[in-house]
């Protein structure tokens, strides 16, 4: 059987019970952290429970013979930061197990997807597409994303914009975008610099921080460590509206 464990938002503490009752029964227990930052401290955690965690690479987790193979010969977990199947790649994975013959079941957790916009006060129904910045590769910066956040504009929806993450390699230390980062992006891409725009860091953690203002401002201010999300306001309902305000004072 393979399990998939979401870690959540925070450290061990916010692993759920049946999240760690699936992680001391393993018999092999996996992780990645590209789709989701995993945080270190819940990482050591785990290693101290059960002895070991091997730390998979993309391509790891895309062709996954080695985990299919640990799901078939005995309990398998996979820990994912986040809520697992926030993310096609893990979607994916269980199709893949489908066709192997091999069970397949999530422990779900909390996500970022719905805490950021909850934290900023903002309504759910009122987001359009996410959008997903990606870090720029030597001249190479992609900018298509940002179609999508300014087709939410002009529809009057909010935009979630979540920061890339390179965390290819298992044993090199993660790449974090920044919402610094990501500002100049939406920048160049065509989003204006007066527009409304909100950032979180590390929701869920006892360091959090929220921050609102002109998105021209955003490249200037300093959050901490990542992770770090984008939130691009639209039309605001007046609870929101309030919200907002309260961030800004």
């Amino acid at each position: 059987m393979l399990t998939l464990v979401g870690l959540g938002l925070g450290g061990p503490e916010s692993l759920t019970q049946v999240g760690i009752t699936a992680i001391r029964a393993a018999d092999a227990v996996f992780a990645e952290g590209y789709t989701s930052p995993l945080a270190p401290e819940t990482v050591e955690w785990v290693k101290q429970e059960t002895g070991s965690v091997r730390l998979l690479s993309r391509s790891e987790v895309e062709q996954p013979e080695a985990l299919l193979a640990a799901a078939r010969d005995g309990e398998a977990v996979l820990l994912v930061g986040g809520d697992p199947l926030s993310a096609t790649t893990h979607v994916s994975l269980r199709l893949q197990c489908r066709e192997a013959g091999i069970e397949f079941r999530v422990m779900h957790n909390a996500s970022v997807l719905s805490a950021v916009t909850g934290e900023l006060g903002l309504q759910h129904y009122r987001f359009g597409p996410v959008a997903t910045l990606v870090l720029p590769q030597g001249d190479y910066r992609p900018l298509s994303p940002v179609k999508r956040v300014l087709q939410n504009i002009e529809l009057g929806f909010h935009s979630l914009v979540l920061l890339d993450i390179r965390a290819d390699d298992p044993a090199a230390e993660p790449r974090l975008m920044t919402a610094a980062e990501g500002a100049a992006l939406l920048l160049e891409g065509g989003v204006p610099a007066g527009a409304r725009a909100c950032t979180a860091a590390r929701v869920g953690r006892s360091d959090q921080q929220l921050w609102c203002g002109a998105l021209g401002e955003m490249v200037q201010v300093e959050l901490g460590e990542p992770p770090h999300s984008i939130v691009i306001p639209g039309e605001l309902h007046f609870v929101e509206e309030e919200a907002l305000a309260a961030l800004q004072e």
